[in-house]
C-alpha cells in the first residue's frame, strides 16, 4: 500500500508474516522493519479519507479505509522513495523483499534451521486441514482434521538488533542495493540461501546452498566446483593456515554430499546430514558479510578472482576487514569439525 507523505517521496509499507518486531529494525536508506500501533493505522486511514480526492468516493473510501486499518497491530516494512507510487513502487517492492530476506538470514547465526522453520510454522507435509475417505461400499470411513501449525515468526527485539548492527548486515544492506558487479553475485546467493532456509526437503536444501555458495564463487562453468570454491571460501573467511584447512576440508565434504545427491551416489548421499548443511549455511552468511565489508579491495569480479589467486601462492592476506566476532566463524567451524571426525 502507498501513501503519499511529502512532495518529494512515496511511502511503501506493508505486512510481514516471518517476523515480530518489539523494536525497530532501521536501515541506511531510512527504510524499517517496525511495528505498527493501531492509532498509527487509524491515523493513516484518515489521511487516506480526507486528503485523496478519489478515496471520497463511497466504494473506495471504504476499500482504503479499511485496507489502512488492517495495518494495526502488525509489523511492518517500510521503504520511502523519491517519487510518485507508480514510478517506485517496483523498486519499493523488490528493496522490502531484500529487506525481509536479509532480516531473516541474519538468524542463520543465531537459530538453526530446525527451529527457524519450528517457527514459521514449515513442515515437509502438505497442511491438509481436513481430509476424507471412503470405500466404494461406504463401509470404511476415515476422516482426520489436523490443525495448521502456529507461525511463531522471528523476534526482533534488542538481542536481534545488536548481532544485526554488530556482524555488518546494515552494511550488507547498503551493499547488495548498491547494484555493483559483484553485490549482484551476493544478492544471487542470498536469494538461493533464502529458499534454501525455508526448503524442508535436506537433499533439496544442500542443492540451492552450494549454488548460493557458487553464486559468489565460481567465475567460469570450467572451474573445478569443489576445488575452487573450497580454497576460495577459505582464503576469504580467515587468514589463518589451520582453519583455512579446516574451511577447505568442510567445504569438499559438503560437495561430496552435493555430488551424491546430483549424480545418484548412494555413497556419497549417505554424507548427507542437517549439520553440514548448517555449516554450509553459516559460512555462505559469512562469506556475503565479508564481501560487503571489503567493497574496496574486491570493487570487481576480477579483483575478487585476482586476490584469490595471489592467496594460493603468497603469504596470508592481513589487509581483509571481518565485520562479525570471530565466535560465530568458531562456531560454524566446530559443527564442521564434528562432522569431519564422525568419518575418521
Amino acid at each position: 500500500m502507498f501513501v503519499q507523505i511529502e512532495p518529494e517521496q512515496s511511502h511503501y509499507i506493508r505486512t510481514t508474516w516471518m517476523l515480530s518486531a518489539q523494536i525497530t529494525l532501521e536501515f541506511a536508506d531510512n527504510s524499517k522493519i517496525r511495528f505498527f500501533s493501531q492509532s498509527e493505522a487509524l491515523s493513516l486511514a484518515e489521511q487516506v479519507r480526507k486528503r485523496n480526492v478519489f478515496a471520497r468516493h463511497s466504494w473506495e473510501n471504504n476499500f482504503y479505509f479499511q485496507r489502512a486499518g488492517e495495518f494495526a497491530n502488525q509489523t511492518v516494512i517500510e521503504v520511502f522513495r523519491t517519487g510518485d507510487p507508480k514510478s517506485m513502487s517496483d523498486e519499493a517492492e523488490k528493496v522490502a523483499s531484500i529487506l525481509e530476506k536479509l532480516t531473516v538470514l541474519s538468524s542463520t547465526l543465531a537459530l538453526d534451521k530446525t527451529n527457524l522453520q519450528r517457527k514459521l510454522g514449515i513442515n515437509s507435509k502438505p497442511r491438509t486441514e481436513t481430509d476424507f475417505i471412503n470405500s466404494p461400499n461406504f463401509h470404511f470411513l476415515r476422516s482426520r482434521a489436523r490443525q495448521t501449525p502456529d507461525v511463531q515468526c522471528i523476534n526482533i527485539n534488542e538481542k536481534f538488533c545488536k548481532r544485526f548492527y554488530r556482524c555488518g548486515f546494515d552494511a550488507l544492506t547498503s551493499y547488495i542495493l548498491s547494484n555493483s558487479d559483484i553485490s549482484k553475485r551476493v544478492l544471487l546467493s542470498l536469494d538461493w540461501l533464502f529458499d534454501s532456509r525455508l526448503e524442508p526437503r535436506l537433499s533439496a536444501s544442500i542443492i540451492k546452498t552450494s549454488i548460493a555458495l557458487e553464486s559468489i564463487l565460481i567465475f567460469s562453468e570450467t572451474e573445478s566446483l569443489a576445488q575452487s570454491l573450497s580454497e576460495r571460501a577459505a582464503f576469504i573467511l580467515s587468514s589463518n593456515p589451520n582453519r583455512r584447512k579446516l574451511i577447505s576440508r568442510i567445504l569438499k565434504r559438503f560437495y561430496d554430499a552435493r555430488s551424491g545427491i546430483v549424480h545418484g551416489s548412494h555413497n556419497k548421499a549417505k554424507k548427507i546430514t542437517s549439520s553440514l548443511l548448517e555449516t554450509g549455511d553459516r559460512l555462505t552468511v559469512l562469506l556475503c558479510l565479508i564481501i560487503a565489508a571489503n567493497s574496496k579491495l574486491w570493487s570487481t569480479t576480477e579483483n575478487l578472482r585476482e586476490w584469490c589467486e595471489n592467496q594460493r601462492w603468497g603469504e596470508p592476506s592481513s589487509e581483509v576487514k571481518i565485520p562479525f566476532p570471530d565466535i560465530y566463524l568458531r562456531n560454524a567451524l566446530l559443527v564442521g569439525q564434528k562432522e569431519l571426525d564422525q568419518i575418521k
